[in-house]
C-alpha cells in the first residue's frame, strides 16, 4: 500500500512594527538628553539673559533649544511632533518675579500671550538623527504705566517652558520640562514711562577747587541744577511714583553716591533734602507726565582734602510705584 506523504508548510507572517521610541533633546549645544516614552526630560537651563525688545515686549533670549529624531532604521516617513499640550500643562509659567506681569511665548515667530493655547504646533522632525531647533523664546509684554523695575540674581527661575512630543507611528508621547534659570544679574523695566525720554543725564561740575567742595550735600558750594521730567506714552495715567537714586554709596555718607575718588561723592538733592543712595523720593505723574527740579552737588569726607585730578562716578534713576 502506498503511503501519502502530506506536508504542511506553516506560513508565518512577519511585520515590522516600529517601537516607541526615546526622545532626544539638548541645551546649548551641550550633550544629548534622553528620556523613554511616556517620561519627561526635566532640565534646569542656566540663561545668560539678552534683552531685546520691540515696543511692547521684553524677549528673554538666550537658550539654543534642539531635538532630533534617533533613527533605528524605520521607513522614511517616520516624524515626531512637538507642540502645546495639555499632557504636559501650561506652556509657560513665569518665575515669581515675574507672576504679576503679562508674559508669552514667541513660537516660530508668532506672539502668544499667556495662557499659551494648546495644541500649536512647533516642530516636525524626520527620521534622520539631525538635531532641530525649536523656535521658542519667552517674552515679558510691557506696560504704558509706571510700575516697579524687576531686579533679577543669579540663581532666579524666570519661568518654566513644557512641551509635548507625539509621533505618527505610535501612541506614545514624551515631555519636556525646562527650568529658565539667570545665570547672570539684570534689571528688568516692564513700563515705557521714562524719564527724560530715557536721555542720559550728564552731570558736569567742571573745574573746582578741592578746598571749594563742602562736607555738607545742603551746603557745598559745588553744584548743578536739573530738570526732571516724567512722561508716560498713553494719556490719562495719574499716579503717585517713586524716583530711586540707585548706585553705591561711598563708606563715610550713604546719602552721597561713591566717585573715583574714596573722599567724594555726589549728592541728589530735592525739596531741599538730600536722598539717601538707593532710596527714593515719592512725587506724582498727572495725566500722563510730571516733573521736579534737583540739584546735584559735590561734597567730600569731612577732614580730607582730596588730591587734583579728574574725578567721576555714575549712577541710575528708576521711577517706580510706592
Amino acid at each position: 500500500m502506498k503511503r501519502l506523504y502530506g506536508a504542511l508548510v506553516l506560513l508565518v507572517l512577519l511585520g515590522v512594527t516600529p517601537t516607541a521610541r526615546a526622545a532626544d533633546c539638548r541645551v546649548n549645544g551641550g550633550p544629548w538628553q534622553t528620556v523613554n516614552p511616556g517620561g519627561t526630560i526635566s532640565l534646569q537651563i542656566p540663561v545668560n539673559v539678552r534683552l531685546g525688545s520691540d515696543t511692547t515686549r521684553i524677549l528673554l533670549e538666550g537658550a539654543n533649544i534642539e531635538c532630533k529624531f534617533t533613527s533605528f532604521g524605520g521607513p522614511a516617513w517616520l516624524q515626531d511632533y512637538w507642540a502645546t499640550s495639555t499632557q504636559v500643562g501650561p506652556a509657560w509659567t513665569p518665575g515669581p518675579k515675574f507672576s504679576n506681569q503679562g508674559t508669552g511665548l514667541r513660537i516660530n515667530g508668532a506672539y502668544l500671550n499667556t495662557p499659551v493655547p494648546d495644541g500649536i504646533r512647533i516642530l516636525t522632525i524626520p527620521n534622520n538623527a539631525v538635531g532641530y531647533p525649536l523656535a521658542v523664546t519667552p517674552y515679558i509684554l510691557i506696560r504704558n504705566n509706571p510700575t516697579n523695575p524687576i531686579d533679577i540674581r543669579i540663581g532666579d527661575t524666570l519661568g518654566t517652558l513644557r512641551l509635548n512630543q507625539t509621533n505618527n507611528y505610535d501612541a506614545g508621547r514624551t515631555g519636556l520640562l525646562l527650568a529658565y534659570i539667570a545665570a547672570n544679574n539684570f534689571t528688568v523695566s516692564p513700563s515705557t514711562c521714562t524719564i527724560n525720554n530715557n536721555n542720559p543725564i550728564e552731570i558736569n561740575f567742571g573745574d573746582v577747587h578741592q578746598r571749594a567742595i563742602g562736607t555738607d550735600p545742603l551746603t557745598t558750594s559745588v553744584s548743578t541744577n536739573r530738570r526732571l521730567t516724567y512722561s508716560c506714552p498713553d494719556g490719562g495715567i495719574n499716579t503717585p511714583i517713586t524716583i530711586t537714586y540707585k548706585g553705591t554709596p561711598t563708606s563715610f555718607n550713604n546719602r552721597l553716591l561713591t566717585m573715583t575718588h574714596p573722599d567724594v561723592g555726589t549728592a541728589l538733592v530735592r525739596a531741599g533734602s538730600a536722598v539717601q543712595v538707593n532710596g527714593s523720593f515719592l512725587t506724582r505723574i498727572t495725566n500722563s507726565g510730571g516733573g521736579d527740579d534737583v540739584t546735584f552737588s559735590l561734597v567730600r569726607r569731612a577732614g580730607s582734602l582730596p588730591a587734583a585730578g579728574a574725578i567721576s562716578g555714575s549712577g541710575v534713576l528708576v521711577m517706580g510705584v510706592p
